[in-house]
């Protein structure tokens, strides 16, 4: 009887088990873009991510297996001006030349330290890259996303349509609902680790301080002109995502007699991380 039971059991699992063997798979950089995906897709695709959590989009290595994935994939859905994406798209590229390769950052409206126009193009130098922490710009993602799931997938047309369509209204409601959080802030001043969320700042009308300057570490000279402003304004709080080293946020933190509180901007769950990081900055401005 007992084995029966095992038996059937065996059964019952095998049966309820999600097949990935058949699915279409698709690549993307970094893991809110496979929230993107799935969103628009469902379970029609399976996607594999690049890098991996804990790791940084800036100075990031495939590794060899990940390599041979990308054989099998059908496309890599880029997020634009990663320093990731920068140093291996051209090796990615040439060892996988059937990959369909989409930049979903086309549209974006990008924040530099330069724009040069030379004809019918631009050129932008110091590019912040972090476009996925804004709504507005993850609308632009999203429909380059739609874009090319149709495109790979065109029999799907109007589930995807339909699935887009939900995710725009999604993202329009967590829009309204960040700026009649921000609205009033005491203080629309935070001070964080690495710039992450440049564009969420431009969004909303906040004013981002990073510690980092010009993607290094900071001075000693720079962190006392630091801990000179934050206290004038009254900040107390450091904001570091959880993949660098704390070290200096903790420094600056105690001199402020504050505290250092982690974001995760490369969090899977899109939505809820960017809900969470508002909390937080309202937490911070009090």
């Amino acid at each position: 009887m007992k084995r029966l039971v095992l038996i059937a059991l065996v059964f019952l699992g095998a049966c309820s088990t999600p097949k990935t063997s058949d699915k279409n798979l698709l690549t993307v950089s970094i893991l809110p873009q496979k929230y993107f995906v799935e969103k628009i897709a469902g379970d029609l695709v399976e996607v594999q991510v690049l890098v991996p959590p804990g790791a940084s989009p800036s100075t990031y290595s495939l590794l060899p297996s990940q390599m041979k994935d990308l054989s099998r994939s059908l496309a890599w859905l880029r997020i634009g001006k990663i320093g990731f994406e920068d140093a291996w798209h051209e090796k990615i590229e040439q060892g996988n030349p059937h990959l369909k390769v989409v930049d979903t950052s086309a549209d974006a409206d990008w924040i530099a330290d330069e724009i040069e126009q030379h004809g019918d193009h631009v050129h932008a130098h110091g590019v912040d890259p972090h476009i996925w922490m804004s709504p507005a710009e993850a609308r632009k993602i999203a429909a380059l996303t739609h874009k090319a799931l149709v495109s790979l997938f065109p029999d799907e047309a109007s589930s995807f349509k339909q699935n887009y369509e939900l995710f725009l209204t999604e993202i329009d409601l967590l829009d309204e609902q960040l700026l009649s959080q921000f609205d009033g802030l005491k203080s629309r001043k935070f001070l964080i680790f690495h710039p992450a969320l440049t564009y969420l700042a431009r969004d909303y009308d906040l004013e981002q301080i990073s510690l980092e300057l010009e993607g290094k570490e900071p001075s000693a000279k720079y962190m006392s002109q630091l801990v000179k402003h934050a206290r004038d304004v009254g900040i107390r709080v450091v904001f570091i995502q959880k993949e660098f080293d704390q070290e200096n946020a903790r420094q600056l933190a105690d001199e402020l007699q504050g505290e250092v509180v982690q974001l995760d901007p490369l969090n899977e769950n899109w939505e809820q991380e960017l809900r969470n990081i508002a909390d937080k900055l309202v937490d911070a401005s009090k």
